[in-house]
């Protein structure tokens, strides 16, 4: 593998944390079951998904009036193959039970913080998420 293919899939597989959190966020919950692997795994603290379906179905069941930010850090990838890599990084999580358009700012508690651990696989669509486990590390 050429230090150029490495670094453009480390910067593919940086992107999806960017873009996972983006998606979440914004309720694009089709964008964000594209950034897994058809055989995907989404492990949140246990609560495991398995696939495009499950996934979809965990996210369907978000309260509908919950609103996050996700402020991603930390994130280092490793590429194990050409087309394998691992990875994790640090995320801070706000959330609030409300409107995403109120007149004033949302009042919200601390943060929670936590780890995601990465698996990454790149197939014909690109890089994508093969499994992602979420470790809950602060919660207030």
């Amino acid at each position: 593998m050429t230090d150029n293919e490495r670094l453009l899939g480390e910067h593919a597989c940086i992107r999806l944390c960017h873009d996972f959190a983006a998606s979440v966020d914004a309720r694009r919950y089709d964008d964000f079951v594209a950034l897994f692997t058809v055989d995907g795994v989404f492990d949140r603290a246990g609560q495991i998904s398995h696939g495009h379906a499950e996934i979809r179905r965990f996210l369907d069941a978000r309260p509908a009036d919950r609103v996050t930010r996700h402020a991603c850090t930390n994130i280092c990838v490793d590429l194990v193959s050409p087309d394998s890599a691992v990875g994790n990084c640090y995320a801070l999580v706000f959330q609030v039970q409300g409107t995403d358009t109120p007149p004033g700012p949302l009042h919200s508690p601390a943060p929670m913080v936590v780890e995601y651990h990465d698996q990454y696989r790149r197939g014909p669509e690109g890089w994508k998420f093969n499994h992602r486990r979420v470790k809950i590390v602060f919660q207030p």
